[in-house]
């Protein structure tokens, strides 16, 4: 009975280790963004040629797109995807105008949505998405099509 206990308590304090590893691991490393800042325009458009563009170039807008896009969880693709007609919208995040994007976001809507980002043409991040995938391009569509308000 002895040595059942001493197993026990061994594994629980191996258990007990690792949690606590394990929590001050993820306490001292902080959320990498996905898009950095430093943006003083976002565009957001469809993919298609000639498709419409809406901009803005409201700090607090924008402050609020990335972090809707960095809030969004990695999303596992599904194993079969119905067959996708729709077209990807891109949002573009500029640091200065009619210089190319230094990140872009492509949401793709239809088949097994999903949102990909892009920084320097080079995809950094796993599939983006989660049920609140829609939900928050919704979102990010009413922001920037917003007009930004005079005062």
């Amino acid at each position: 009975m002895g040595e059942r206990r001493a197993r026990g308590a061994a594994t629980l304090g191996l258990v007990a280790g690792l949690l606590l590893s394990a929590s001050t691991a993820a306490a001292s490393a902080p959320p990498r963004d996905r898009v950095g800042p430093g943006a003083t325009l976002v565009t957001l458009r469809a993919a298609s040629l000639g498709g419409p563009t809406v901009a803005s170039r409201d700090a607090a807008v924008i402050a609020r797109v990335r972090r809707l896009v960095n809030g969004l969880p990695v999303d596992r693709p599904a194993p079969v995807c119905p067959d996708d007609l729709t077209v990807p919208y891109v949002l573009a995040f500029y640091t200065t105008p009619g210089t190319p994007p230094y990140a872009r976001v492509s949401f793709q809507l239809g088949g097994c949505p999903e949102a990909t980002v892009s920084l320097g043409g080079r995809v950094v991040a796993p599939p983006l998405g989660g049920p609140r995938l829609l939900a928050t391009f919704t979102l990010i569509r009413r922001l920037i099509g917003r007009p930004t308000p005079t005062t």
